[in-house]
């Protein structure tokens, strides 16, 4: 009886241990955001992008029969932080003179030619011009996105 008591016990610490050993395993394999230790507490989040738009951008274009046609263009300006969203606000005029003067007078054809790549990459290299015409040495933005484009 005694040595029956004694192996019943083993099998039983041997089924506990396991068990624990089995639920450690299982929260190491699942961190949690507020048990990452210290280490957190040193790390810097990027901030958050975020989003200006420029909106209703008129620019005049030359139609093959000389009647003028329109390009109504939104661009949105991607920042990230307040200090790069007020830098930014505070560019939108350069934005718009910018985009109005890449476009304004081309033929329509050729502007409707062109793919959203195609213009995104030609935006902003007119608005890297413009910053370093105004002294900047960087955009105060991070990317753009065109979000409308209506030709009439």
């Amino acid at each position: 009886m005694k040595k029956s008591f004694i192996i019943a016990s083993i099998i039983l610490l041997l089924i506990i241990i396991g068990a624990g050993g089995a639920w450690m395993l299982s929260q190491k394999s699942e961190p949690k955001a507020d048990d990452q230790g210290i280490g957190h507490w040193f790390k810097s989040q990027p901030p958050r992008a975020s989003f200006i738009e420029i909106k209703d951008l008129v620019i005049t274009l030359q139609a093959d029969d000389n009647r003028p046609r329109y390009l109504l263009l939104d661009v949105v300006l991607v920042v990230r932080g307040e200090e790069q969203s007020a830098q930014a606000q505070a560019f939108e005029p350069a934005v718009r003179s910018a985009t109005v003067g890449l476009l304004n007078n081309q033929p329509f054809s050729d502007v409707r030619a062109r793919t959203i790549p195609e213009l995104h990459d030609q935006l902003l290299k007119r608005y890297q011009e413009e910053a370093n015409q105004l002294g900047l040495k960087t955009l105060p933005f991070d990317d753009i996105m065109i979000s409308k484009m209506v030709f009439q």
